[in-house]
């Protein structure tokens, strides 16, 4: 099977794609930099010197915020064709604090309570209704960068004037207290839905980011089934097979941001673990899940019973308790949006029919 590491060529790339190494055939590194797209009526090219990208099996793309159009353009155009740990739509929510955060709030993952805010006639009116201290943040920024903690209504002022200078919207959130003294939040790194590695990063002095990147310090812990439960459930949210997730750990656990690019350095160095290699052999193992899928949809054959119905043999979806039924049935069964239908079920069975009567036949 082949690998191909998609980045900006930093040392947690570099690594993973070492690894890698142990568990595929083949594997060949790409500067994200360095791709272009060409799209026209027949279909896309992705221009680069490696030729083309669909004969590799697994395809993973990192890089940062900067990037995240190329990213998910990137990954929209072969999410399909080869395995991905990322989707495209990833790109988008992980790159944005505030639809990032939407997102996992929507999938019942905890978040801190937070306003999204404009303009500063809003953030200035906001003020008055909330508890300090709080955290102000600009949507997009990585490494702790853009956090700002306020613990009171001045200073809080002081810092919306400053963004509103740079005609920035704001996130306005609560502030959960982690630490006795200086904060604290949990790395974890998520990896083919387990967790492969933890750690604690507390800040410099009473800094609120405990960012490694900030100056933070980290020392390996070991997670409460519900802290991994939480940091799996995060990164499926978003739809991110490998991924760092961020969460305060206070009076209550809130996720603060689901990281698609995490580096690997401080929590290898901090924990003692190879958690590249890790990442490396979900990467493998994930692959092979997705090929055998797509092999077994490759031989998944149509059957027609006696009554004259098609017998597809297909894996349910069911999502927040809804069933979610293929296109083929739609095209197959000519329903249309608004149809009248008749739902007959049991267990184990279910049958839609159209209803034919008319609305004027009474």
């Amino acid at each position: 099977m082949k690998l191909c590491v998609i980045s900006l060529g930093g040392v947690t790339s570099k690594n993973i794609a070492h690894e890698s190494k142990n568990y595929f055939d083949e594997v060949v590194e790409l500067s994200l930099k360095n791709i272009e797209l060409c799209l026209d009526d027949k279909g896309f090219k992705i221009k680069d010197d490696i030729g083309d990208l669909k004969e590799f099996d697994c395809i993973y793309v990192r890089g940062s915020h900067r990037y995240a159009l190329l990213q998910r353009a990137l990954t929209r155009a072969l999410y399909k064709k080869v395995y991905m740990p990322i989707k495209p739509n990833a790109f988008t929510l992980g790159h944005n604090k505030l639809l990032g955060s939407l997102e996992l709030q929507q999938k019942g993952v905890s978040i801190p309570t937070s306003h999204f805010v404009m303009n500063s006639k809003q953030a200035k009116a906001l003020l008055g209704e909330i508890n300090f201290p709080i955290i102000i943040k600009i949507p997009e920024g990585t490494q702790g960068k853009g956090v700002m903690f306020a613990d009171s209504e001045s200073s809080a002022k002081s810092m919306i004037d400053a963004l509103d200078v740079f005609n920035q919207p704001y996130i306005i959130q609560e502030y959960i207290e982690t630490g006795d003294v200086k904060s604290e939040d949990l790395r974890v790194i998520v990896a083919g839905g387990k967790v492969v590695g933890a750690m604690k990063r507390v800040s410099k002095s009473t800094d609120v980011r405990a960012n490694i990147h900030a100056d933070g310090k980290g020392e390996a812990v070991e997670l409460t089934p519900e802290l991994e439960k939480m940091s799996v459930k995060a990164a499926r949210a978003l739809g991110v097979d490998v991924a760092g997730v961020d969460i305060l750990s206070g009076r209550k656990s809130s996720v603060i941001e689901v990281n698609l690019s995490p580096g690997l350095k401080g929590i290898m160095e901090y924990t003692g673990k190879n958690i590249a290699k890790d990442i490396a052999k979900a990467l493998f193992d994930e692959t092979k899940i997705f090929q055998k899928k797509k092999q077994d949809k490759n031989l998944i054959k149509k059957v027609s019973d006696e009554n004259g119905f098609d017998e597809h043999f297909v894996e349910s979806h069911v999502e927040k308790g809804m069933l979610a039924l293929p296109k083929f049935v739609t095209k197959s069964t000519g329903f249309v949006n608004g149809d009248e239908l008749i739902i007959n079920s049991k267990k184990g069975e279910v049958r839609i029919t159209k209803h034919h009567i008319s609305k004027d036949d009474d």
